[in-house]
């Protein structure tokens, strides 16, 4: 018989993993599934928690105790960076999403609003990210969870309506920068490191523009290429400019030692380049630029300091 019962739901699941396919073939990408599978279902059974299904490179998990989901996603993150932040042919990372609330349990499964919502929250997650209800913050707060909540406001959920969100801070953080789209975060940690972390329909959507912008006039001449040429130019204008995305699949989305990387001012806005050729360029009218002046000042005195 079906039962409902409260319970913490997680979903997880991998960013940048079409790409990835798509690169390095469907055999590597099923045996990185199959590890990130493996890993959360380690962390997961630690923490008492049951692993429910896995759907290709994304995993959900249900939990009787709300900061015991809370610090198994820490766990979760904390490993995968640990095994794939570093690598420069292959890096990964995920998003997590997490709900606290009535789910109908029956056949194995879960069902209910909660579990949708918990869905929808993973989707919002960037790489490298922890997204919580604000029913999770609640209970993970009182019961005496030692990681702190970061209040993202009202977001508009797609078929649920407005919910607050909250981040976990699961890193040691000095200083972040947002864009204003909120497409992208970097993040300087105390542990000398920078973090790139992408949203995960800004992955997809410049994925896929790259590749038809790449073929875009291709091979054409005459006034014709020109034109088309020129509209993908434009196009690319639109996005949140993040260049050479190839490189920036194999290596920009994860962290960085401050010794690798370069932060600065230029022409086109805020440029962040990681061992002088992978870029990433943050036009002014997407970031507060007195943020921005802020978050280079810090990234330059950490710099100094490890230096």
């Amino acid at each position: 018989m079906p039962s409902e019962e409260p319970l913490a739901i997680q979903f997880s699941d991998l960013r940048g993993f079409t790409a990835l396919t798509a690169e390095r073939g469907d055999e590597e990408a099923f045996r990185l599934a199959r590890a990130f599978v493996g890993l959360v279902e380690s962390r997961v059974s630690g923490r008492g928690g049951r692993v429910l299904k896995t759907y290709g490179d994304g995993v959900m998990t249900s939990f009787e105790n709300a900061a015991e989901a809370v610090e198994c996603s820490i766990e979760m993150q904390d490993a995968l960076c640990a095994e794939y932040c570093h690598g420069e042919e292959t890096t990964l990372s995920a998003g997590i999403g997490l709900t606290w609330g009535a789910a109908i349990r029956a056949d194995g499964d879960l069902f209910g609003t909660s579990v949708n919502l918990a869905k929808r929250i993973a989707d919002v997650a960037k790489g490298g990210q922890i997204v919580v209800s604000s029913s999770v913050a609640e209970h993970s707060s009182l019961a005496a969870t030692e990681h702190n909540f970061r209040d993202l406001g009202a977001r508009p959920l797609k078929g649920l309506g407005e919910h607050r969100l909250y981040e976990v801070v699961w890193r040691g953080e000095v200083a972040t920068l947002g864009t204003v789209n909120d497409d992208t975060e970097l993040i300087l940690t105390d542990d000398g490191k920078l973090v790139i972390q992408f949203a995960k329909h800004a992955l997809e959507e410049l994925q896929d523009v790259q590749e038809k912008l790449a073929a875009l006039g291709e091979g054409e001449g005459g006034l014709g290429g020109r034109l088309k040429r020129a509209i993908g130019k434009r196009v690319a204008r639109k996005l949140p400019r993040v260049v050479e995305w190839a490189a920036a699949r194999a290596g920009m989305g994860i962290e960085h030692e401050l010794g690798d990387v370069d932060v600065r001012f230029e022409q086109e806005g805020i440029v962040l380049v990681v061992k002088g050729k992978k870029r990433i360029s943050l036009g002014t009218e997407n970031v507060d630029v007195a943020e921005a002046e802020r978050f280079i000042d810090r990234f330059a005195a950490l710099k100094d300091g490890a230096g």
